[in-house]
């Protein structure tokens, strides 16, 4: 099983990457944690280097546009093909449903 994921980023600064991850190759995964004060995740160990999931939208924007999802506003990432319909909510947002039929609500007006 292959999973878009980021480098272990060990200090702020280091930059921001991507990689596919076949599951088969991860050593082991562990709970890693940058400073005592931020949150854990799980982190995959290959002979590659450390991976994790990205962890915040902007990151998984960035990870997954080549796939076709698009941030929306702050609070929605979309894969755009799957969009049914999109109405816009007198200055109140925006509900997206999509061809299966589910909906997500989101704060940007489209």
């Amino acid at each position: 099983m292959i999973r878009r994921m980021k480098r272990l980023q060990i200090k702020k600064k280091d930059a921001f990457e991507c990689r596919d991850i076949d599951l088969k190759d991860v050593n082991y995964i562990d709970k890693w944690q940058r400073t005592s004060n931020s949150h854990t995740a799980l982190a995959y160990h290959t002979s590659d280097g450390s991976f994790q999931d990205p962890d915040i939208l902007a990151e998984a924007a960035e990870a997954y546009k080549d796939l076709g999802f698009v941030l929306i506003g702050r609070t929605a990432l979309v894969q755009e093909s799957k969009i049914d319909k999109i109405q816009a909510i007198e200055n109140n947002g925006s509900l997206i449903t999509f061809k299966d039929g589910t909906e997500v609500y989101v704060m940007k007006q489209i």
